[in-house]
């Protein structure tokens, strides 16, 4: 069992490092999601290895616990309206206002494995006669490493792939590999994948229109809540969008508002219509 006074000295190093909230009675947890690094860097328990962490001061040791702990459950088309939304709404605006000068571009922010940044390119990709010939760039970020290799590799486990993908999409989009489903070339190279901290986000990012950042603030600490807040609404065009998941649009009041009528739906502030 991981000690209190251990629970408290990871959460002080993951709420500095990525603003997590981690409660004293969230032990359980932190075993559960340290313990494949454990084995990695070859400590017997993860106890051990949390001593290690408080004794080496080793940055690169400190920094992979934290990735690990910062690890989110996602799955294919989760908040399916949302996806509907964005085809029948928010894309055609946003068409409308671009033109063709440049592409539209929807950032998955905190994407974990990928399933959220893929699912919009599999919905695109079956949407060409809705949308026409309309550029989307597609960046997901995270601040683990590992989840960002594994969405590079758009590699998905039987259980991964069971979580809100229909049969019809399994086939049309995947193919098997060993025991996992790899997504078709098509889709992987519609979608880049880049390791950041949406605490200290690159600054090479850009602008987008459409941004994710669904059941990651929920997670964080209310002063890093409002500094990732910040940083999201600073990389969001003047008319842009945020989507945000279960009971988490409260914690974006300020630079964005509520879309009336569609739940977890928000716009910049000097949007003044979804739809004209």
């Amino acid at each position: 069992m991981v000690s209190a006074e251990d629970v408290m000295s990871i959460a002080s190093e993951a709420g500095r490092i990525a603003g997590l909230a981690i409660r004293p009675e969230q032990g359980a947890m932190i075993e559960s999601r340290l313990a494949g690094l454990a084995r990695a860097e070859g400590y017997d328990s993860v106890n051990a290895l949390i001593s290690a962490l408080q004794t080496r001061r080793d940055i690169k040791l400190t920094g992979a616990a934290v990735e690990a702990l910062a690890g989110r459950d996602t799955w294919f088309f989760r908040l399916r309206e949302q996806y509907e939304l964005i085809l029948s709404e928010l894309l055609p605006v946003l068409a409308r206002a671009r033109g063709r000068t440049r592409p539209i571009r929807i950032w998955s922010a905190g994407c974990s494995t990928g399933q959220e940044a893929y699912s919009m390119a599999m919905n695109l990709a079956e949407e060409t006669g809705l949308i026409g010939d309309l550029q989307v760039e597609i960046i997901g970020t995270d601040i683990s490493r590992r989840a960002v290799e594994r969405a590079r590799a758009g590699a998905f486990s039987q259980f991964d792939v069971q979580r809100g993908l229909s049969i019809h999409r399994l086939v049309k989009h995947f193919e098997q590999s060993g025991k996992d489903w790899r997504l078709k070339t098509p889709i992987r190279s519609a979608v880049r994948f880049e390791a950041d901290n949406l605490l200290n986000p690159s600054d090479t990012i850009g602008q987008f229109d459409i941004i994710f950042c669904r059941h990651v603030l929920s997670t964080l600490t209310p002063d890093a809540r409002k500094r990732v807040i910040g940083n999201l609404a600073a990389r969001c065009a003047p008319d842009g969008y945020l989507l945000l998941g279960e009971g988490e649009a409260a914690y974006a009041a300020g630079p964005f508002r509520a879309v009336r009528g569609q739940k977890g739906i928000l716009a910049r502030e000097t949007v003044t219509e979804m739809a004209a």
